[in-house]
């Protein structure tokens, strides 16, 4: 009989993922990196800077300046009129260039930003499908147990018509179904929480609903403990904003120096002048044309060495944080095995377990058959069969949100 149940149950949890939205974990990824809206607010930060360059590697705009004589000036070749200027002023060599390139490195930090960010939209998207598929799962064992619970009634019912067995039989199973349903309700409304975490991260209608198609299995760690690190070193994109963060202050270092330097201006004026009309000397009435040029020496110190002591002060606090973040990524990758060995030892011991209750069932269900007795333990081990599901069920998530954990600080 019990096998007929399960052979039911089988087919209808294998139609069942089929009814509603169904979207795989890695098709969420996808959804997620494409759709999240800090991502998009983050990458549009980094275009943005990436404008930047243009603008601060430009040369200062030129003056250009027209004046009048109101009392003409008398030269010798005549009387000065109106005055046209136009100057530009010159940074010291490699001034320009030097902005734009701290400019780019800071765009370059954001652009490790949005990588770093990533990594994490990716994770929530991990840990929040992890959370709706156990409670999805667990309905799905809690359904199967009220099946079982229902055939075990009608057996109960047959043994009461046949005056082998007791009423009470089948009021205790009535209560189990009760409890097992209501249980069913409570999930319903727990998985609304990681179900409204998704919809938040995807960008899409809070309403939204998801039915989970994948079977997970036990995750397998593949990673070694002594590689994990120097990979997240190199190649973590958190760890490469603060470098280039660092990159960046060097650079402005480098600009401190140049902009200290000297920077030069040069000038054209042009005097329009009308000749003379009382004598006519040689070149009478000839026009002005001036070429200038200026110098501008920096005297006070103490601003440049100010702001080298404050990049140089920033550096060394980047690399505060950089340390603390890698030994903050390593205490989480220790978190991790830790955790999936936890759940690899839950898992063979559960599965044990199950083994062991389901044999002892059978016996139970036998007795009752052809005796009528033994009723109340038989609900007790199925009840236990139900929790023992579910734990294993809770180890099998366990193990793939450590894998999730450690996968969140590497960059493949």
């Amino acid at each position: 009989m019990r096998i007929q149940i399960i052979i039911s149950i089988s087919f209808f949890l294998f139609l069942a993922p089929r009814i509603g939205n169904t979207q795989s974990l890695a098709e969420l990824l996808e959804t997620g990196q494409a759709n999240n809206l800090t991502l998009k607010a983050l990458y549009k930060d980094y275009l943005s800077a990436l404008e930047k360059g243009a603008q601060v590697s430009q040369l200062p705009d030129p003056e250009v300046g027209v004046g009048a004589f109101l009392a003409p000036v008398e030269t010798r070749l005549g009387g000065q009129r109106a005055r046209m200027s136009a100057s530009q002023r010159l940074p010291w060599f490699g001034t320009r260039d030097a902005r734009a390139d701290i400019a780019l490195t800071k765009a370059n930090a954001l652009h490790e930003k949005v990588a770093s960010t990533g990594l994490e939209v990716g994770y929530q998207i991990k840990i929040a499908y992890f959370q709706l598929y156990e409670f999805q799962a667990t309905q799905n064992i809690i359904r199967q147990n009220i099946r079982i619970l229902q055939a075990l009634r009608q057996l109960a019912l047959a043994k009461v018509e046949s005056g082998k067995g007791s009423t009470a039989d089948v009021l205790r199973v009535d209560l189990n179904i009760q409890e097992q349903e209501q249980e069913l309700l409570i999930l319903d409304r727990q998985l609304k929480k990681p179900l409204a975490d998704l919809n938040h991260i995807l960008n899409r209608p809070i309403d939204s609903s998801l039915v989970i198609q994948d079977s997970l299995p036990f995750a397998t760690l593949i990673f070694r403990r002594d590689t994990l690190l120097s990979h997240i070193r190199n190649n973590h994109p958190g760890i490469r904003m603060v470098k280039q963060q660092q990159e960046a202050s060097r650079r402005v270092i480098e600009l401190n120096v140049l902009e200290s330097k000297p920077s030069f201006g040069v000038g054209l004026d042009y005097i329009w002048v009308t000749p003379r009309t009382d004598a006519f000397p040689t070149n009478n009435g000839r026009d002005i044309l001036q070429i200038s040029g200026k110098v501008s020496i920096p005297i006070g110190r103490e601003q440049y060495q100010a702001k080298e002591r404050e990049e140089q002060l920033r550096i060394a606090a980047l690399e505060d944080r950089k340390l603390d973040m890698e030994s903050h990524f390593l205490s989480g990758i220790e978190k991790a095995f830790a955790d999936h060995e936890t759940a690899r030892l839950r898992l063979a011991l559960y599965a044990q377990q199950i083994a062991t209750t389901k044999a002892a069932i059978q016996i139970l269900q036998t007795d009752y058959s052809n005796m009528g007795t033994r009723f109340d333990e038989l609900l007790r081990l199925e009840k236990d069969l139900v929790n023992y599901d579910v734990k294993k069920l809770r180890a099998i998530v366990q193990s793939q949100v450590a894998l999730a954990s450690i996968e969140r600080y590497i960059t493949f």
